[in-house]
């Protein structure tokens, strides 16, 4: 991904509390692609850390911006040091969707069912926690919470946000609006925590024989889909010459764990290399970019990776979701 200097406007804490202020002059790979386009591969371990993308005050947290596009859409891969603290912590709510997964440590936030509820539910979030929010769902960090915490424990995630508008429901706070008394119904966040094997156990993937799979969010009529897979190690794809794509949309891999041997090919008349993932890879496959796994075995170690895919941009609601065309 290309290192543009880019201004995000004010990043806040609390599990994407983001003013994307700036989010139009963000823009990359946004729209539908004019022909075929290569994978977009990023080794987030080689990029460099940056304040602009913190989610919380200066010195407590900093970040990598991994993707963005015209419409406002951000992904994020934030550190929380321990002792962070929240930009604002008062009770709010977007009008977009979010998902979040937490890579190490553990994160805090108390989420509400109504405005009229003051002290909420406090979830703890921990390695493998997967958070998928919908638009008008309350949360926060609570001000005295925080205080009473004094050090809370730090914490390495993925956080995505489609972009959109943020509104705190306390009057004192620049981003209070009355906007909070027309919505006619708020929703609720909903959390899998995917490590623990008592609460969420592996099953076999009916779309990847051989593969293991955790089935996270799946609103296909909606567009958004999200699993997380495990390779074991010496998996061969049982179709490995296959070469597939989607014409309309979108899908995001994060390699968690061990390497992934793919090849990566600028269109249907390339016969592609070979490039191997290993953890922290981040890849983009955007419409009319080709997937391909290559023959023999596709890891040596095995591989854990987190799968999000969106029937269409980056936004939930232009399902259903395509299924993947093959490329004869």
């Amino acid at each position: 991904m290309k290192n543009i200097p880019i201004t995000a406007g004010t990043i806040c804490a609390g599990i994407l509390f983001c003013v994307l202020a700036y989010g139009n002059a963000l823009a990359q790979d946004g729209g539908t692609p004019p022909g075929w386009r290569a994978l977009s591969i990023t080794d987030v371990n080689a990029m460099e850390w940056d304040d602009r993308f913190r989610m919380g005050k200066k010195g407590t947290s900093s970040g990598k911006l991994l993707y963005r596009n015209a419409d406002g859409a951000l992904l994020f891969y934030v550190r929380f040091a321990p002792g962070w603290d929240a930009e604002t912590r008062d009770r709010h709510y977007h009008d977009f969707h979010e998902w979040g997964y937490v890579l190490e440590g553990n994160f805090i936030i108390y989420e509400f069912i109504s405005p009229e509820q003051h002290l909420g539910s406090l979830v703890n979030m921990h390695p493998g926690t997967w958070m998928d929010r919908p638009a008008y769902s309350i949360h926060g960090n609570r001000a005295d919470a925080m205080q009473r915490q004094k050090v809370p424990p730090g914490s390495l995630q993925l956080l995505f946000a489609e972009g959109g508008k943020t509104v705190s429901l306390s009057p004192d706070s620049k981003m209070y609006s009355d906007d909070w008394r027309a919505v006619k119904q708020f929703t609720n966040a909903h959390f899998r925590h995917t490590a623990t094997t008592e609460v969420m156990e592996w099953e076999e993937d009916a779309q990847l024989p051989g593969v293991s799979v955790k089935w996270l969010s799946d609103d296909w009529r909606g567009g958004f889909r999200a699993r997380l897979l495990y390779a074991p190690p010496g998996w061969v794809h049982p179709r490995a010459l296959e070469r597939t794509y989607f014409e309309k949309a979108q899908r995001f891999i994060y390699v968690l764990y061990g390497d992934m041997e793919i090849l990566q090919s600028a269109g249907p008349d390339d016969a592609g290399r070979k490039i191997t993932l290993g953890k922290d890879f981040f890849v983009d496959q955007p419409p009319g970019s080709i997937w391909q796994w290559g023959a023999g075995p596709v890891t040596e170690s095995g591989c854990q990776w987190l799968e999000v895919t969106y029937a269409e941009g980056t936004r939930t609601g232009n399902g259903p979701i395509e299924e993947m065309k093959i490329l004869r």
